[in-house]
């Protein structure tokens, strides 16, 4: 098993696990339940972790959480095909009329 990502905030890890379990890497969230021992141990060494299992996984899952801690620098505004409506590269449905970004 190889650590991905850890974070003091568990919804950050839960996040990050859910992005991985959609693309297909399998992964396990540590240390979440042992946040009360901080203070008798290290702060980091408290905090979530998000665990792959395979290490074929690894350079994928990498490039996941990067992107999803970094957002993807490419990333653009579209227009909406149907209202004209700009949207913000995060939304892949456009917030106006609701329909699918296309591509």
């Amino acid at each position: 098993m190889i650590r991905v990502f850890s974070h003091d905030n568990i919804m950050q890890a839960y996040n990050v696990k859910n992005l991985l379990t959609l693309a297909g890497i399998d992964c396990v969230i540590r240390n979440d339940l042992i946040h009360s021992a901080a203070g008798e141990l290290p702060p980091t060494e408290v905090w979530p972790e998000v665990w792959i299992t395979r290490e074929q996984d690894h350079e994928r899952a990498m490039a996941l959480v990067n992107e999803a801690v970094h957002g993807n620098s490419q990333a653009v505004s579209w227009a909406c095909p149907n209202c004209g409506e700009h949207n913000a590269p995060a939304f892949e449905v456009c917030w106006q009329c609701a329909t699918e970004r296309p591509g």
